[in-house]
């Protein structure tokens, strides 16, 4: 095997041993010795604004420091991860590092749980942070996981931007059950949806901005129905990691008709199989390395997990305790939701740069870019020091409408003009 190939093999799987990219998971972690303090003056509910980033959700949470001061911080919604992270400086910041207990007040309710429960840093893919990869200019310093959730009905409603925390019992949902696996050690909740006469567990998760997918499950199902693949390469909301690694550039776009839950159907849902990390030869050895690794944090076999192109358009209630979900239909999912320039990007530094130009039919979408271009501007408008999605918005565009591109290759700025396709 040539060097440069072993060697582009061998660096995706090596940022992979952190198993981050999207969930923060460690192999099954279990968050142990909760203890909630629920004044009785709250009620039984309590709601918190959420803000919008990247794809994903925040919230703010306020967090004891040793000297009994509060200390807050902004923490990614993530029902897809089990256990509690902090940035490695708020990690010391507030004494994990000394055996204390993480204790916090998300909203009126003050939660302490055992220090050993929380991951120490989010890991980085390759020279950034994975809170920076996602969020920057915007500072994330922790995420709240569903293993923390689990004590709570949660209900995230996208329409009002709000996270309402209930106590177990004390409310009657709204909207269509739909029967949920709660994973023992993880807390995450699992369902089973009915894709093409077959049974796909998938993790219901809000932390996650699009529906991703196995690789090999999607190569499935494309092999009996080729006219659900749109593209190959991520585009839109299904390029909101924008790592640098394999799965995106390499993955597929496609759009499933229909995704049925108990009770329940989906339409229309678009989703990324994923690309093979370290390329067919990678994983022919490995198998789905990013995959097996994300779902052993989950605790039970998974075949990917629904992101927010679905969520975004219901108000979902959670109910561990009782193992159901509820969805309220708030809107319909718009069908252009990707169309845009066809660029795969990935972020490196405080700017972006073309990891893949998206083909269809063998053809690329956008001539004249090459892989390694950096994106300068769109519009004549700079793309350096953007936030994810504010990048991706540059590049939207509906079918046939002209999007002028300046890139730097090797220091010589060209110029492409380029036309929004539809996905």
């Amino acid at each position: 095997m040539p060097l440069q190939t072993l060697s582009r093999s061998l660096r995706p799987l090596v940022l992979l041993i952190l198993a981050l990219l999207t969930a923060c998971n460690p192999p099954v972690a279990r968050v142990d010795q909760v203890a909630l303090d629920w004044p009785a003056e709250a009620g039984d509910i309590v709601a918190l604004p959420m803000q919008r980033a990247s794809g994903r959700w925040l919230v703010s949470i306020s967090f004891r420091r040793p000297d009994g001061g509060e200390r807050r911080a902004l923490a990614w919604l993530n029902m897809g991860a089990p256990a509690p992270v902090l940035s490695k400086e708020l990690y010391r910041e507030l004494g994990l590092t000394e055996g204390r207990d993480l204790a916090m007040r998300i909203g009126a309710i003050g939660v302490t749980l055992g220090g050993r429960s929380v991951i120490d840093g989010p890991g980085r893919i390759g020279e950034q942070e994975l809170f920076d990869l996602i969020f920057a200019p915007r500072r994330v310093e922790a995420v709240l996981p569903a293993g923390l959730l689990r004590h709570f009905v949660v209900t995230v409603d996208p329409g009002a931007a709000t996270l309402t925390l209930a106590r177990p019992g004390t409310q009657r949902p709204r909207g269509v059950p739909v029967p949920i696996r709660v994973n023992p050690v993880s807390g995450i909740a699992v369902a089973d949806a009915w894709v093409d006469g077959r049974t796909v567990p998938l993790v219901l998760d809000v932390g996650a901005p699009f529906t991703w997918l196995r690789g090999r499950t999607v190569a499935t199902w494309l092999g009996r129905h080729p006219g659900w693949r749109h593209a190959e390469g991520a585009i839109g909301r299904a390029n909101l990691a924008m790592a640098d690694l394999d799965l995106e550039p390499t993955g597929t776009v496609i759009r499933l008709p229909r995704i049925d839950l108990a009770g329940l159907a989906l339409t229309d849902v678009g989703a990324l199989g994923t690309g093979p990390v370290g390329g067919r030869l990678g994983e022919a050895a490995l198998g789905e390395i990013f995959w097996d690794r994300w779902q052993a944090g989950v605790g039970e076999p998974v075949a990917g997990w629904l992101g927010n192109n679905v969520f975004d358009t219901v108000r979902l209630t959670l109910d561990y305790a009782y193992g159901q979900s509820f969805w309220e239909r708030q809107r319909a999912s718009g069908p252009g939701d990707l169309d845009g320039v066809g660029l795969t990007l990935v972020r490196r530094d405080t700017g972006y740069a073309v990891a893949a130009v998206a083909t269809r039919d063998g053809r690329p979408l956008v001539p004249g870019i090459e892989v390694g271009d950096r994106l300068l501007r769109v519009d004549g408008h700079p793309l350096d020091g953007l936030a994810p999605e504010a990048a991706l918005a540059a590049l939207s565009a509906r079918p046939g409408e002209q999007r002028v591109l300046e890139l730097d290759r090797s220091g010589a700025v060209i110029r492409v003009e380029a036309e929004g396709a539809g996905f």
